[in-house]
């Protein structure tokens, strides 16, 4: 009668796994903040004030 579903390693979250996607954000987002701003941009934005 019981209804209940067994979850297999495949499909419960592995925490490494999660460890792994968290730091490959980390160190995206960090190459975005070092990228140099292009010269083009910054007169753009100069032109704003």
């Amino acid at each position: 009668m019981g209804n209940k579903t067994k979850k297999t390693p495949s499909s419960t979250p592995q925490k490494g796994g999660q460890k792994d996607a968290g730091s490959a954000l980390r160190q995206a987002y960090q190459k975005t903040v070092d990228e140099r701003i292009p010269d083009e941009m910054l007169d753009l934005l100069s032109k704003l004030d």
